[in-house]
Order: structure tokens, then C-alpha cells, then sequence
């Protein structure tokens, strides 16, 4: 299709597989990760004239500007944004009383902070048609929180869903589409061991085809849709 793709977090797992998809469907994709893999340097190798793969560290700034600023330079339309890069501490399962909030500073700043600064530099190249999906969690949600712990990384996805409702307000005269979406509970490192032994948890995969379907066929999913899971359900805010 040739459509121009921006995929954080694109070295393992969820956006590793949305990259891949991608690829398949012959896009040209910027992938963009913390910690470069060898697979995403062997998807750069079998697809050389389809991905380019740059370093970035989403909670700094500077990092995020400079990755993408031959793509900011060459001013080509983007059509679709995938924020996957997010982090997860275990020390975050405790009670309030033993929270390292400075360590909930680091989430904030990886998990809400990350997708605006990715998007501040690429709104610029947004148009009519394009798509935004920020992976936000189910733990971002208010109105269906069960939690009694992890308030470091719930509270990050409640500000990255607001961040996300914000910038839908202003983009959306311009026709870009904006979806939080909860990818599921993902067999990967930060599902944890559970994820891999659970029938309620998902490969990145499977998790991936269906992001993918969204964000290519962004009308088959009504209008005042914005937060929901991998399945289409809306999730309260």
C-alpha cells in the first residue's frame, strides 16, 4: 500500500508484530525503539527499501526530536501512529504505602509523556485520513478500575488516555482519527509469566492483526468509539 508508518516500541513483541504486518502489506515503516533488537535489525535487512529503524528513548525530548527528524524534514505525509513503547515495574504491586513515587514519575514519563512528544513532531505531517493509536491499557480506565495497587501505572495510561482525548479534540477537524486502545493481555515480558500460562491472555500476533485492521478500516468503527479492547469493545473512561 505505501502508506508511511511510525511504530514505537517496534523492537519485540506487540510493536514488533505491527511492524511486521505492516511490512507484509509492503508500507514503509519507521520503527522506532529503546533498545534495538536483533529482529528488528533482520526485518531492516530483508526490507531495506521498507523500514528504517532508529534509536529513540520516548521520555527524552531531544531523542524523540532527533529520530524523527528526517521524517519531519522530508515533510511525507504519515498515515498511521502506533505509540506502543511502555514500560511496567513489578515493585509497582504494592500497596500505596510502599510505592516508590519516584519510580511512578518514570512510568508517567515513559507511558503518558512518551506518546505526546511522538506526537508533537509528526502532527505536522498528519493529514486527512491519517490515524493515531496510542496503546493506553484497560488500566487507564476510571470508571472500571478494580486495582488496589499499581497507581504508578495506572495512573500513567488515565493521563496517556487524556492526553489522547485532547489532541482527537484538536486534530479532529483536520480528519485524523484517534483510538486508546487496549491491546489485550499480552503474552510478552511485561505480561509476565502468567500471560504466557493464561487462556485469557494473547500472542502479540494475534494482538497485532487486529490493531492493524483498525487502524487500516478506521470507518468500521462507529464515531463516538474512541477507548476500547482489541476487540472492539468500548471501555469506560
Amino acid at each position: 500500500m505505501n502508506r508511511q508508518i511510525v511504530v514505537t516500541g517496534a523492537g519485540k513483541g506487540l510493536g514488533y508484530s505491527i511492524a511486521r504486518r505492516h511490512v507484509a502489506l509492503e508500507d514503509h515503516v519507521l520503527a522506532l525503539e529503546f533498545r534495538v533488537t536483533d529482529e528488528l535489525l533482520a526485518l531492516q535487512r530483508e526490507n531495506p527499501t521498507l523500514v528504517t529503524v532508529k534509536t529513540c528513548d520516548v521520555s527524552n525530548t531531544d531523542a524523540v526530536r532527533s529520530a524523527l527528524a528526517e521524517l519531519v524534514k522530508g515533510q511525507s505525509p504519515v498515515d498511521i501512529v502506533y505509540n506502543v513503547a511502555g514500560i511496567f515495574f513489578e515493585s509497582d504491586r504494592v500497596p500505596l504505602t510502599e510505592t516508590n513515587i519516584d519510580i511512578a514519575l518514570t512510568l508517567y514519563n515513559v507511558n503518558a509523556l512518551g506518546p505526546v512528544r511522538v506526537l508533537a513532531n509528526v502532527a505536522p505531517l498528519l493529514h486527512n485520513g491519517s490515524v493515531v493509536l496510542n496503546v493506553t491499557s484497560e488500566a487507564g480506565s476510571i470508571g472500571d478500575c478494580k486495582r488496589e495497587s499499581e497507581y504508578g501505572y495506572s495512573m500513567s495510561k488515565a493521563a496517556a488516555n487524556m492526553a489522547s482525548k485532547i489532541f482527537s479534540n484538536e486534530y479532529r477537524s483536520r480528519g485524523v482519527r484517534v483510538f486508546c486502545l487496549h491491546p489485550g493481555w499480552l503474552k510478552t515480558d511485561m505480561g509476565g509469566e502468567g500471560a504466557r500460562l493464561s487462556t485469557f491472555s494473547v500472542t502479540p500476533e494475534e494482538s497485532a492483526g487486529k490493531l492493524v485492521e483498525i487502524t487500516t478500516h478506521p470507518q468500521d468503527i462507529p464515531d463516538d468509539v474512541m477507548y476500547m479492547d482489541f476487540k472492539r469493545n468500548p471501555l469506560p473512561w
